[in-house]
């Protein structure tokens, strides 16, 4: 990385070299990052725009980042972006005290970490500074890869709760934002919110209220039932790492960064100092196997007749723990069918292969773009691709030695499976809900940033320069190939009105699936 200039900028040819890294890195890794830009022209256009608008004398990286951050912005795909520079010079310590939630196109506070915020749970965000979401949100795009208008708005709130990101979106730095919200009883105010010492693992200090209360859990899949009787079982999937099964892939694989997420998701579910062996670790963190195997059998021996699955908030991981609850709720056919016309094309690189060496998946290919496309010719053949599935699903040899003894495929399904996604439903934190509604499950909530028809997968590098930290995809997916591929829409949306009847409370797309197809006002 080149070292600055006195005056804290790096010189033109520093900044230029680093843009054109950008757009060859991508050119290399993405599956096609032209479609976003208007087609390959335009996107080589807008690289020779940004080289001719840095001035002569250099800039600071403050000042380079919205430019290059937009070359990866505008390739429309969530996992495409450039990571917002850390400013030292200048940046706000810790957060604003208050926490967002996307609903429809509004933004409701519902956590709060300073305890006179308080009576700010449930407002609805109407500015900052005096700009409009609805601008702010436009401004966000231009900076932040996005699969569509959800995660724009989710890309706003995290940008929010940092403060320093906010020079991007306001063209000037701001310490304390004045906030301007709708109380839940209908009064504007303005409020101006200072920082707080806090980051994303610290408890907030109060919350909206809860309708349904949910299991505990570290991290890792976790179950309980509803009333009585039993007759609703709530399984919640806060994230799709936070198991063992999706570590023993990633170790088997040889994943560069995989012994530290194990590490981290070991301090998350079992929170005792971690052995010292990687196996060990890995070893020692929860089964989501067991998890969905006690649950199947627990909801066989009470006749539940309803299983709301908890997606929100889910971002994503490894897929092979939708795979497992698809195998004991419907078995291999299940799967079968839920996969029906999912397309993965990954692409092969020099990055890829850095990152995830020779035995990751991308098989060995002759084409000249490096797409292995083994699984497009796949797709009208089931036997084969269930074949290929089942191999890397017993890259797992917890999930290996279930699949082997087929003691819980198809085990108990209930006549009603209900998916809740929130817009910070993310990458794979959304197969169950893509997967099972095809199987005839009903999705309820608010629609997932995750689009359907969009790259995903992604690896990670560097500007040569500033340093600046990119992510770019390196797989071409497509789960409904037949439907508009941004959007996912919900069967049941969550919407600000409805969100506003049940009270504003933190879980009301749980509330809401635990009584979805019932004849009720919430659900008119």
């Amino acid at each position: 990385m080149a070292e600055k200039t006195p005056e804290g900028a790096y010189s033109k040819d520093e900044l230029v070299e680093d843009a054109r890294h950008l757009v060859e890195t991508l050119e290399d890794t993405h599956p096609d990052p032209y479609t976003g830009h208007g087609g390959r022209v335009t996107f080589h256009r807008r690289l020779e725009e940004l080289i001719r608008e840095v001035p002569d004398e250099g800039e600071s990286i403050a000042e380079f980042y919205p430019r290059v951050a937009e070359i990866a912005a505008r390739v429309r795909d969530g996992h495409t972006s450039i990571f917002t520079p850390t400013l030292p010079d200048n940046g706000v310590p810790g957060q604003l005290p208050v926490g967002f939630r996307v609903i429809g196109s509004e933004f409701y506070i519902d956590e709060v970490f300073d305890d006179s915020c308080e009576d700010l749970l449930g407002s609805r965000l109407l500015t900052v500074e005096g700009v409009p979401v609805a601008k702010l949100v436009d401004r966000t795009a231009r900076l932040q890869g996005a699969d569509n208008a959800f995660h724009d708005r989710t890309n706003f709130t995290r940008i929010l709760r940092k403060v320093t990101p906010l020079r991007y979106l306001l063209d000037r730095a701001v310490t304390t934002p004045t906030l301007t919200v709708e109380t839940p009883g209908g009064t504007t105010t303005e409020q101006e919110l200072a920082s707080v010492e806090t980051d994303d693992s610290e408890e907030p200090v109060a919350e909206l209220e809860t309708a349904v209360e949910l299991p505990e859990t570290g991290g890792e899949p976790a179950y309980r039932f509803l009333g009585t009787e039993g007759s609703t079982a709530l399984l919640v999937l806060p994230d799709m790492f936070s198991y063992r099964e999706a570590h023993e892939l990633l170790r088997g694989a040889g994943y560069e960064r995989g012994e530290a997420l194990a590490r981290d998701a070991y301090a998350d579910t079992v929170g005792d100092d971690p052995p010292e062996s990687y196996g060990e670790v890995v070893e020692a963190l929860p089964s989501a196997v067991d998890v969905l195997t006690d649950l199947v059998e627990a909801m066989a021996e009470k006749a539940t007749e309803r299983l709301v699955i908890d997606t929100r908030d889910n971002n994503g991981g490894n897929s092979l723990l939708s795979h497992a609850l698809t195998y004991v709720l419907y078995g291999w056919d299940g799967i079968e069918k839920g996969g029906e016309n999912h397309l993965q094309v990954p692409k092969d690189s020099a990055l890829y292969r850095d990152q995830y060496g020779d035995d990751g998946p991308v098989g060995e290919t002759d084409n000249p773009a490096g797409f292995d496309f083994e699984s497009y010719f796949e797709r009208t053949d089931s036997e084969q691709r269930l074949a290929r599935l089942r191999e890397w699903l017993t890259g797992s040899s917890t999930f290996a030695a279930e699949l082997d003894s087929g003691e819980y495929e198809a085990f108990y399904r209930p006549n009603s499976i209900v998916v809740v996604t929130s817009a910070t439903t993310y990458s794979s934190g959304v197969e169950p809900a893509f997967t099972l509604s095809r199987l005839g499950a009903t999705v309820v909530g608010v629609p997932p940033s995750q689009a359907p028809n969009v790259p995903r997968d992604l690896l990670r590098d560097e500007l040569p320069n500033t340093g600046l930290e990119v992510k770019t995809s390196f797989r071409h997916v497509e789960s409904r190939p037949e439907e508009d591929g941004r959007v996912f829409q919900p069967d049941i949306e969550l919407t600000p009105e409805r969100f506003e009847a049940m009270g504003r409370s933190a879980n009301a797309g749980v509330r809401l699936a635990c009584t979805a197809g019932e004849d009720t006002e919430e659900n008119d």
